[in-house]
């Protein structure tokens, strides 16, 4: 069976800002599929982001789930590469786990189209849920006559901008750019198991007049 691999993108990374991330490439439809369930979401999000290492009775509180049923679901995401056992930290009784690489990406070649559409059914049905719980909770404030910030950030915003080629490269770039800044910003503290977090889905999908036009 063919397992997520983590892909060096250097031989050896000499100075990590002038290198791309290491990257865990999803290459397994059956991996996609392992995905399926909240709590697994949760714990790649945790373990990608903060990159240090959890136990399974930290992920399991952030996901009202018992530390046996989280040990579960980590052999799971284990199997299919997308989390490592760690090296002991302190009170050795209870094994910590780590993401098994700094990013995790689809495989676009993977040829299963269901196990690509299972795949973003996973990814959208958990942004549906943090963003109807979002809304839940802003109604609630409204009811009790609390004021939002005025530079509170939306809860969902589309549209589009008008970009030749040139300049789409250069908006993903510096979007990117963005994110992977704060994200390397973040200290050891801010990334604490108690530590507030902020959760990002991004899409740039450009406008193809026909189907298959831009496919060479």
């Amino acid at each position: 069976m063919t397992r997520n691999t983590v892909e060096d993108n250097g031989a050896q990374r000499a100075d990590a800002e002038s290198q791309g991330p290491q990257v865990v490439s999803i290459t397994d439809p059956q991996a996609i599929r392992a995905l399926a369930h909240d709590a697994r979401l949760i714990v790649l999000d945790e373990l990608f982001a903060s990159q240090t290492t959890r136990t399974a009775t930290e992920l399991a509180s952030m996901c009202s789930l018992t530390p046996s049923a989280m040990s579960y679901h980590l052999r799971a995401l284990e199997k299919y590469g997308y989390v490592a056992r760690a090296a002991s930290e302190g009170d050795a009784r209870e094994r910590r786990w780590r993401a098994a690489g700094e990013r995790l990406e689809l495989n676009t070649q993977i040829d299963s189209t269901n196990a690509k559409t299972a795949y973003l059914n996973v990814q959208l049905n958990a942004f549906r849920t943090r963003l109807n719980a979002e809304v839940e909770r802003r109604e609630a404030e409204a009811k009790a006559g609390i004021m939002p910030a005025a530079d509170r950030p939306p809860m969902l915003t589309s549209g589009l901008v008008f970009l030749p080629e040139a300049k789409q490269k250069e908006f993903n770039r510096r979007l990117l750019e963005l994110v992977y800044e704060y994200e390397a910003m973040a200290t050891a503290e801010e990334r604490n198991i108690d530590s507030k977090r902020m959760f990002y889905l991004i899409s740039l999908l450009p406008e193809y007049q026909h189907l298959g036009s831009e496919v060479s």
